[in-house]
């Protein structure tokens, strides 16, 4: 068993090694940088597709936020190539930002079948840090699929308070947010559990298959007791792959394969 995990680690770092060369001369930045764009074209076309819907409803009252100029300022933190172009709502005026350069040309195709944008300028630079961009300057900021990849979430969330136009208007009684209508940790829990009800299941799968387990180890016989703990801690993970699995299921069918039906039913 050593040496066929010995063998596979030599087989990973024989796999890898032109990657660490790359980065240890230098290289490798710059060849994602050249190459990623190319990449994120192709994956946002399939990316919009799936999405559409979504982004729809997330971007549909944007024009809410407009400023006293009557025009909506936006800020767009890791652009890309423009995927959420198509969602702003007309004469939006958007500026980008990217620390990649190379997506410079991408946005202006991007731009040219986006004609109802008023389009500001790109900046190169990093989300943690937006200097060029005045603080109490922008009505929205726009961030998506980015925080999973920035160094500092903390520091980028910082300069996006920075950067967006402070509300003055006081909110009117009807929408006043009250802590009374916070959702308690409870309530949290069992909405939780409703939208995924296969994690719960494996939490509890888990722990019945433990804790039988551990009380039918005082009756094993002759059985080692590192041979029982094996059985039981397969059982247990293999109840909880089970579950997820049946998650990862019913969570495609919920949102994929019964809304595609329904539509063509409703048709």
């Amino acid at each position: 068993m050593a040496l066929t995990i010995f063998i596979l680690r030599l087989v990973v770092y024989i796999l890898a090694f032109p990657m660490y060369l790359l980065n240890f001369l230098g290289f490798w930045g710059w060849i994602c940088k050249k190459c990623f764009p190319h990449f994120l074209v192709r994956f946002s076309e399939t990316y919009n597709k799936q999405m559409a819907s979504q982004k729809r409803e997330l971007f549909s009252n944007l024009q809410a936020f407009q400023g006293p100029s009557g025009k909506l300022s936006l800020l767009e933190v890791g652009c890309g190539t423009g995927t959420n172009f198509k969602f702003y709502p007309p004469g939006c005026r958007v500026t980008c930002i990217d620390p990649n350069p190379n997506f410079e040309k991408f946005l202006i195709k991007s731009l040219a079948e986006n004609r109802h944008l008023q389009f500001e300028r790109f900046l190169v630079a990093a989300g943690e840090n937006m200097r060029p961009v005045a603080s109490g300057s922008m009505d929205v900021v726009v961030c998506t699929l980015v925080l999973c990849s920035v160094e500092s979430q903390e520091q980028i969330l910082r300069e996006v308070c920075r950067v967006l136009r402070p509300v003055m208007e006081k909110m009117s009684s009807d929408n006043q947010w009250s802590a009374d209508e916070d959702e308690g940790q409870l309530s949290r829990l069992i909405r939780k559990s409703r939208d995924s009800p296969f994690v719960p299941v494996g939490i509890a799968g888990f722990m019945t298959v433990v804790s039988y387990g551990l009380y039918k180890l005082k009756y094993r016989r002759d059985q080692k007791i590192s041979i029982h703990l094996i059985h039981m801690r397969v059982a247990a993970q293999g109840f909880v792959v089970g579950a997820v699995t049946l998650g990862v299921l019913y969570s495609m069918y919920k949102d994929y394969i019964r809304p595609r039906f329904f539509n063509v039913s409703k048709k």
